[in-house]
């Protein structure tokens, strides 16, 4: 996937900064254990002459040493450790550690070819994956990249922290939403950890949308999607939201939803603090409502589309005491500018709200709210599903 010449770089940069040096000094104490003194490449290399593979996990050792002392830039092997990667490869071929140190030792002109063949060895050493990502980042190939940076967090989970970081600075870049969706289409281990890393970067929550779009339901987990729901809500993008949220939740044979609590902010929020509390009631359809004196504030909210020109709201309740309860109010506002549609008190026994809905208002809060005085008693009963009507 070529770049164009408007692809952000940021991702390359930040995938430079924050994934490669870490792979670099992986093993920097074992490289000192493994390799003793780089001063002392023969004796190293006569621990046992015979065997490549030795060789080769003494110039990676070798290697991963120069590396950490540079872990701001990746730079060319020093030649006795090229030169041990070579020996190792006429006596063990393919071997990925000598591959990966031999792949740095080579000019630029024939390091693209050499990349393609050893990356397909041995998708598990980090070294070489993490070698080859740097060649495809100075390429600017952000398929393989993304790709590479896949195999390298199947084999390396300590590395998810700085990887999502330069992960979600790539999905910025349209051109990502592809790869990303066949790579998290196929169910990987790390791809709802990701999802929601990304979900806090609001200039991802576009691509985002576009990829969770595109990926099966069985690979994403629920607790996953209300976070991304959450997300979206949360920057503003409630279209993209409810379109999730559609998706999910949509009640089955067109039940009412009632208080379904599952996925807010589109089904209900509750309060739920020490003496003012909202819950359903085990084994009942019913809202049962604690508030203790002096306490209160929002009892129950949910966003819904404004799907019509008026809005027509009912409701029974058993609260008491009735001073108390005539205390609590239902609102409707826009939640596109915040303008307050409508307000009623509870009366003794019913709920009610009718309000006009104006053109531009895409999206509705209800509020239930209230507050029992502390000069009155305690407020404790339940309430009913509300019946919530829109007309054109």
């Amino acid at each position: 996937m070529p770049p164009t010449a408007d692809t952000p770089r940021i991702w390359r940069i930040a995938l430079a900064l924050l994934v490669f040096p870490a792979l670099a000094v992986l093993s920097a104490a074992q490289t000192l254990a493994i390799v003793g003194e780089s001063s002392k490449p023969a004796q190293a290399a006569a621990i046992a002459p015979w065997d490549g593979s030795v060789k080769a996990h003494l110039a990676k050792g070798a290697y991963q040493g120069q590396l950490a002392e540079n872990a701001a830039a990746v730079v060319p092997p020093e030649p006795w450790i090229a030169a041990l990667a070579r020996e190792a490869y006429r006596r063990q071929p393919l071997t990925p550690e000598a591959l990966a140190v031999i792949g740095s030792s080579l000019p630029e002109d024939e390091r693209a070819e050499f990349w393609d063949l050893a990356a397909a060895t041995s998708r598990r050493d980090t070294l070489l994956q993490g070698l080859l990502l740097d060649f495809q980042l100075k390429s600017g190939d952000l398929n393989r990249s993304i790709r590479t940076l896949n195999q390298i967090l199947l084999v390396r989970a300590d590395q998810r922290t700085p990887a999502f970081a330069a992960l979600t600075q790539a999905l910025h870049d349209p051109q990502s939403v592809d790869t990303f969706v066949d790579i998290l289409g196929s169910d990987s281990e790390w791809g709802d950890a990701f999802l929601l890393a990304a979900s806090r970067d609001k200039e991802s929550l576009e691509n985002l949308e576009r990829i969770r779009e595109r990926l099966p339901d069985d690979v994403v987990e629920p607790r996953t999607d209300r976070a991304l729901i959450l997300a979206f809500a949360r920057a503003n993008r409630l279209h993209m939201a409810h379109r999730l949220y559609a998706r999910l939740a949509t009640p089955a044979n067109g039940a009412a939803p009632g208080w379904r609590s599952d996925i807010p902010p589109f089904d209900w929020q509750f309060a739920g603090e020490a003496g003012f509390r909202a819950q359903v009631v085990a084994g009942s359809e019913r809202l049962g409502l604690t508030i203790a004196r002096g306490k209160g504030g929002v009892i129950a909210s949910r966003i819904l589309p404004a799907d019509g020109e008026f809005l027509r709201i009912r409701g029974k309740h058993d609260l008491k005491p009735q001073q108390q309860v005539e205390r609590l109010t239902i609102s409707a506002s826009c939640v596109d500018n915040g303008a307050l549609l409508g307000e009623s008190y509870f009366s003794a026994s019913g709920i009610a709200l009718d309000t006009a809905v104006p053109a531009d208002c895409e999206f509705v809060a209800i509020v239930l709210s209230g507050r029992a005085w502390s000069d009155g008693e305690r407020v404790s009963g339940s309430i009913a599903p509300l019946a919530i009507a829109t007309d054109s």
